[in-house]
């Protein structure tokens, strides 16, 4: 497994699920915009504000979407730890782990990478573990392989 591409595909998500939310923030302005111009009463206020709390929740979104890629971008992919820690690439007996922003599973060149934050419950299992160790994760023994 490619650490780098691992890397770059996490950045490329990211930034795809950026923009996709910048669209539909930009649609839901636009919406609020257009149905100001009318005047229909009760029904227009309820209009008003369900498009406005819609932009509250994609502003949010968006937010959220621009802190990962935030973090994603102080991650060097070529520095590497005998430990796992942010931005290690972990081969277990379970899979591929990508400690860095829960953007959940990627699949490069045919083999499944899990990204994970290191604050996620399995996350703070394997920080600070090396290849050679076996943790105990949901009553299974999992063998940390390779750590890069």
């Amino acid at each position: 497994m490619d650490k780098l591409r691992v890397h770059q595909a996490l950045q490329v998500k990211a930034q795809a699920r950026l923009s996709d939310l910048q669209a539909a923030l930009n649609d839901a302005m636009a919406a609020t915009a257009d149905d100001s111009k009318s005047n229909a009463g009760d029904k227009h206020e309820t209009s008003r504000a369900m498009a406005h709390l819609e932009q509250e929740k994609l502003g949010v979104q968006y937010s959220e979407a621009t802190k990962l890629l935030e973090v994603l971008k102080r991650i060097d992919p070529d520095t590497t730890s005998p430990t796992v820690r942010l931005g290690s690439l972990v081969e277990t007996s379970l899979g591929w782990f990508y400690l860095s922003v829960g953007l959940g599973q990627l699949t490069i060149d045919g083999a499944s990478v899990f990204s994970l934050t290191p604050m996620a419950p399995f996350g703070q299992v394997l920080l600070g573990k090396k290849a050679g160790d076996t943790i105990s994760w949901q009553g299974k023994d999992v063998r940390i392989i390779e750590v890069l």
